[in-house]
C-alpha cells in the first residue's frame, strides 16, 4: 500500500466527533419528524446514549443515510416511551401504555425499573392483537412489501416484550380476520387506538376495499359503533393530508439548505426524510423531484402549515445542515438560507443546534 506523505492527517478523535455529529443530526431529524415537537430530543438523546458512546468508541452502527430499514426500527423503539411517531400505525396503541419500554409504573417504580408480571401479560395480550390486526390489514391486498414488514417490526420492537414473546410476532403468518380472536377485556381507549391504527395502515397507500373489510370486521368484534368508526376514518385521512404537506415542506427545506450538496447529502437526506414522513400514496411525486434534481421553488408554498409544523420543518432543515459538522463559513450560509426559508422555527432550530453541540 502506498501512503501519500502530503495527505492531511485526520485526528481520530476529530473523526469520531464528526461521525457523532452525523448521528445526532439524523436522530434529530427522526425525533422532530415524529410529530412530538423539539421537546422529544432530550429524552431521545438519553435513550440513545449507549449508541453515541459506541460511535465515539469507533463502532459502526446503522444510520439513516445507510441502513434506513434497520435504523428506523431501532429509532422507533427508542422513541416509543417518549412520543410514538405520528406516522406509525398503532402509535396510539403504544400511547395507551401497551409497551414495556417505559419500565415499571406507579409505586413499583420506586423500587424497581422492571415491569410487573401483570404489565407484561397485558402488553403481550394487547400487543399481540394489535400486531395481528396490523398484519391482517397489510396482507388484505397482497403480500407484504418491505415497508410494511418494517412497520410491523418497528411496532413489535416498540412493545418492549422479552425476546421469547417478541420473536414469534416478527415471523407470524397473517391470520384471516374472521379467525382473529378478541379475548379478555378491551378498554374503550385501546379499541379506538387499535382501529385508528388500522385505518392509518390502510390509508398510508390508499384504502383498499379488502383492507376496509378487515377493519370493519375487527370493529364489529369490538362492538365499536359504525358512526364512530367513520369519524376515525375521516380523521386519519385528514391527518395524512396534513402529513403530506409537512413532509413536502421538510424535503424542500432540506434540498434548499443543502443545494450545494446535490448530488450528495442534499439528495440522500431529502429522500430518506421523504420515506419517513410522506405517506406512500403521495411519495412518488416528491421522490421524482428529488431524483431529477428539480429546482426548489419556495414561493410561500408552506404558508398553510400550522406553527408547530413550521417549527418542525425548519428544525429538520437545520439538523440536516449540521450533518457534515460544517465550517464557520458554512454556518453563516446556512443561517442566511434559513432566514429566507421562513420567519418561524427558532425553537426547533435552536434545539437542533444545541442537540449537536453548536
Amino acid at each position: 500500500m502506498t501512503l501519500d506523505a502530503y495527505a492531511p492527517t485526520v485526528d481520530p478523535k476529530t473523526a469520531a466527533l464528526g461521525r457523532l455529529i452525523g448521528a445526532l443530526a439524523e436522530d434529530a431529524i427522526f425525533g422532530l419528524a415524529s410529530g412530538g415537537g423539539p421537546a422529544v430530543l432530550e429524552g431521545l438523546g438519553r435513550r440513545r446514549g449507549e449508541a453515541y458512546q459506541a460511535i465515539l468508541g469507533g463502532h459502526r452502527l446503522n444510520t439513516m443515510s445507510g441502513e434506513l430499514e434497520h435504523w428506523l426500527v431501532e429509532m422507533t423503539r427508542a422513541i416509543a416511551p417518549i412520543f410514538p411517531p405520528a406516522w406509525m400505525p398503532m402509535a396510539d396503541v403504544l400511547r395507551e401504555k401497551v409497551t414495556l419500554e417505559v419500565g415499571a409504573r406507579g409505586l413499583r417504580s420506586f423500587f424497581s425499573s422492571k415491569p410487573s408480571d401483570k404489565d407484561v401479560l397485558r402488553v403481550k395480550r394487547l400487543g399481540t392483537l394489535a400486531t395481528r390486526v396490523l398484519r391482517a390489514v397489510f396482507a388484505a391486498d397482497g403480500a407484504l412489501d418491505p415497508e410494511e414488514q418494517r412497520t410491523i417490526a418497528g411496532f413489535v420492537a416498540s412493545l418492549g416484550l422479552p425476546d421469547e414473546d417478541a420473536q414469534p410476532l416478527y415471523a407470524e403468518a397473517p391470520i384471516a380476520v374472521e379467525q382473529l380472536d378478541v379475548y379478555g377485556d378491551v378498554e374503550p381507549g385501546y379499541a379506538k387506538a387499535l382501529l385508528r391504527g388500522a385505518w392509518l395502515a390502510s390509508a398510508w397507500d390508499s384504502i383498499d376495499p379488502r383492507e376496509e373489510h378487515v377493519i370493519r370486521t375487527v370493529a364489529n368484534k369490538l362492538n365499536f359503533a359504525a358512526m364512530d368508526l367513520e369519524v376515525l376514518r375521516n380523521d386519519v385521512v385528514a391527518k395524512l393530508e396534513t402529513r403530506r404537506s409537512a413532509g413536502q415542506a421538510a424535503v424542500d427545506a432540506i434540498r434548499f439548505v443543502l443545494s450545494d450538496r446535490m448530488p450528495g447529502h442534499g439528495v440522500t437526506l431529502a429522500a430518506k426524510t421523504a420515506t419517513i414522513m410522506i405517506p406512500k400514496r403521495y411519495r412518488d411525486e416528491v421522490m421524482a423531484q428529488v431524483g431529477h434534481g428539480a429546482k426548489v421553488t419556495l414561493a410561500r408554498r408552506s404558508t398553510q402549515l400550522s406553527t408547530e409544523d413550521k417549527h418542525m420543518v425548519l428544525g429538520i432543515a437545520w439538523a440536516a445542515a449540521l450533518y457534515e459538522d460544517p465550517s464557520v463559513g458554512r454556518r453563516a450560509l446556512f443561517r442566511a438560507r434559513r432566514s429566507r426559508r421562513a420567519g418561524h422555527g427558532e425553537d426547533a432550530a435552536g434545539r437542533a443546534t444545541r442537540w449537536t453541540g453548536w
